[in-house]
């Protein structure tokens, strides 16, 4: 075997590192890789799951407080303009006192014969007619079938007034009557012009039924002024809430406002123009569509996400949430821009994307390291294999492999073991060999000897070898 050809075969340690060292490397990068995506997309996710989850918990107690904070303020102007309502209802049943004092007196008058029951009437009307107080209010007088016997207004003077409406389509004067009849006295809201005017302003009135003449009996005051304060305290109310809107901070660039029925801005954070949302095409799209989504029950709030462009620069989605205060007919809205609350999920992933390059080299570097740790045995062992294979075998080539301590170290253990044990068999195989030869040589000399005497010349040189010995003699 030590003299046979050896044929050229390839580098083992190049051929080798370019399979399993090369696939151990990738291995480790490839797991790396998956992890490393797999990790940063749960952060991500987790992340902004937490940003909109925090922000919707934001927003509804936002919504809470606004919704609180303008109940506050609406039941104020309630009670205000109820109290003020109260006042003029007392004021106009303490004016109609006297009133009826003086007609009884007529009356009692009439009855002792002092006066004519006619004169006591006409007298009566004249006062009811003539009497005024307050801001010219005045007083109206019908009979039953609702002709007016006594009116400051000279056009409804004589008239049946039964299918008079007031400004707002209402039968008024139908209203008048069922109070009077029904209840003795009572209060009816309608809206009125004023003597000499032409604008019809709000108005209650107090009727009673004056029985002893059966004549149904009125007067009221305009309460305009009232409505007027009240519109007043509501535009109070509604600078103070822009000036909380532009004091309110949820996030760097939130905004808070507040939209009528129709989609109109009632209320805006102090400082910000949102009159695109009534005046651009997009602008009423987008808050028609705030109006829609907006719940139909107080308290409840709707989250949508809407392209606006409710800050400098282009349009851009927002998270908007929704509720409603439906006292006032108004919709509260609350945006954050989707960047904001997506904006730390990518800044997340983009420093996972970092750590994970960085993890990725070290540990491509670790890789390599543990795969060359691991291949360089395998190919001192495959070398020697080969090496068996050429008869260029040399167990010390296995010596550090054979030191290892695992499963690689008892395989070139194994392999150095077997080597020796070919190498000592070929060696003893060689020296059976050398003494086959030996013997067979002499056998084949012995062989060629025989066969050269027996040959017919060489009998033949024998035989006048023997005749000149012969001769000799």
């Amino acid at each position: 075997m030590s003299d046979s050809i050896s044929t050229p075969r390839p580098s083992i340690r190049s051929a080798r590192w370019s399979k399993l060292s090369y696939r151990l490397a990738l291995l480790i990068v490839v797991l790396l890789g998956l992890s490393a995506v797999v990790t940063t997309t749960f952060a991500v996710r987790s992340v902004q799951h937490a940003m909109f989850t925090e922000s919707s918990t934001s927003m509804e107690n936002v919504h809470a407080s606004m919704n609180s904070l303008i109940s506050v303020e609406y039941q104020g102007i309630l009670d205000f303009r109820s109290a003020a309502l109260e006042n003029r209802r007392n004021a106009l049943q303490d004016v109609s006192a006297p009133v009826v004092v003086a007609l009884d007196q007529l009356r009692s008058a009439a009855d002792r014969g002092e006066i004519s029951e006619a004169a006591a009437k006409s007298s009566a009307l004249a006062m009811l007619k003539a009497v005024r107080f307050g801001n010219a209010d005045y007083f109206f007088t019908y009979d039953r079938g609702m002709t007016a016997i006594a009116h400051p207004d000279a056009k409804f003077q004589g008239r049946e007034l039964i299918d008079l409406k007031d400004a707002d389509g209402r039968f008024v004067i139908r209203e008048i009557r069922d109070v009077a009849l029904n209840e003795g006295a009572g209060f009816v809201e309608y809206r009125w012009v004023r003597l000499n005017e032409a604008v019809p302003s709000s108005k209650i009135g107090y009727v009673f039924h004056y029985k002893p003449w059966d004549w149904i009996i009125g007067t009221g005051v305009y309460v305009d002024d009232i409505d007027i304060e009240v519109d007043a305290r509501q535009a109070a109310i509604e600078a103070q809430l822009s000036a909380a809107f532009g004091e309110l901070s949820f996030s760097s660039d939130s905004t808070f406002f507040i939209l009528d029925d129709e989609g109109r801005v009632v209320v805006a954070p102090e400082g910000a123009d949102l009159s695109s949302l009534s005046s651009a095409p997009q602008g009423e799209i987008l808050a028609a569509a705030l109006v829609a989504s907006a719940p139909e029950q107080d308290g409840e709030i709707a989250e949508v996400t809407e392209t606006a462009s409710l800050r400098d620069g282009p349009a851009e989605e927002w998270v908007m949430t929704t509720s409603r205060f439906g006292a006032l007919g108004w919709v509260l809205v609350s945006a954050v821009p989707k960047s904001e609350l997506t904006g730390p999920g990518q800044t997340l992933a983009f420093q996972q994307a970092l750590l994970s390059i960085v993890v990725l080299a070290i540990g491509l570097s670790g890789g390599l390291l543990l795969s060359r740790r691991l291949v360089r045995p395998v190919e001192s062992i495959t070398s020697a294999a080969l090496a068996l294979g050429d008869g260029t075998f040399d167990p010390s080539t296995l010596d550090a492999a054979a030191s290892r301590k695992d499963e690689v170290g008892e395989l070139a253990r194994t392999v150095q073991r077997m080597g020796k044990e070919i190498l000592e068999r070929e060696r003893k195989l060689r020296e059976q060999v050398a003494r086959l030869t030996v013997v067979i040589d002499h056998s084949k000399v012995a062989q060629a000897v025989d066969e050269i005497t027996e040959t017919d010349y060489f009998q033949r040189l024998k035989a006048r070898a023997d005749e000149m010995r012969n001769r000799k003699d």
